[in-house]
């Protein structure tokens, strides 16, 4: 039996339950970057706002407290995107997940003044793989001290901090661009959020799940 590759993910899987988060590079060419682009902007006219003013957990297993921002349904060019198989293996090998399937993708609009408050993503999205689309798209807030804290906790932090925590324990985490690599996080296990933006922004997400 074959044992090589299970030791070799070992490290990886280590570094990704203990940082929740990691850059994968080489996995976008240019051409497929600038088809992203535009297809998001020519899709932009479907967008579904996606707007909620309450702070809760969810049956899904995720927590949210208020957002404002939209959500684009993918086109061709992402959908093959998110079931690449190139981008699988390396998320596989990059986080250590031997199991992980893909669930699909969305663009994210940010128009000015739209934000996402602090959560979690559902649990099943194990790894969310995010790649800005807008240069100048700010990062988003990142708790890595709250990794696997359960709702009651997050609500604490939300009731104490704001949707927006600053300080220690608090930092943010920035989204490739255009540079050929990705950003995986694992958004089900570490809260994060985004401040409102100044200027239209778009981020393409897409979501795998460990079986």
């Amino acid at each position: 039996m074959d044992t090589a590759a299970p030791v070799d993910r070992l490290p990886a899987r280590a570094a990704w339950e203990e940082t929740g988060t990691a850059i994968v590079p080489g996995v976008l060419e240019p051409d497929r970057f600038k088809a992203l682009v535009e297809e998001a902007h020519g899709r932009i006219d479907l967008v579904t706002p996606h707007v909620h003013e309450h702070t809760a957990a969810h049956r899904d297993g995720s927590f949210a407290s208020p957002v404002h921002c939209g959500f684009i349904p993918p086109g061709p060019v992402l959908e093959t995107l998110a079931y690449d198989k190139t981008l699988l293996m390396t998320l596989r090998e990059a986080t250590g997940i031997p199991r992980l399937i893909p669930r699909g993708g969305a663009v994210v609009l940010y128009k000015e003044g739209d934000f996402q408050g602090l959560h979690v993503d559902s649990v099943k999205s194990t790894v969310t793989v995010a790649v800005a689309l807008t240069e100048d798209l700010p990062p988003m807030g990142w708790a890595p001290d709250l990794l696997g804290a359960f709702p009651d906790r997050l609500g604490e932090v939300v009731a104490e901090h704001g949707m927006f925590p600053e300080g220690e324990g608090f930092t943010t985490l920035a989204h490739p661009y255009g540079d050929g690599s990705v950003r995986a996080f694992a958004g089900y296990h570490v809260p994060h959020w985004r401040r409102p933006v100044t200027s239209t922004g778009l981020l393409v997400t897409m979501s795998f799940m460990d079986l």
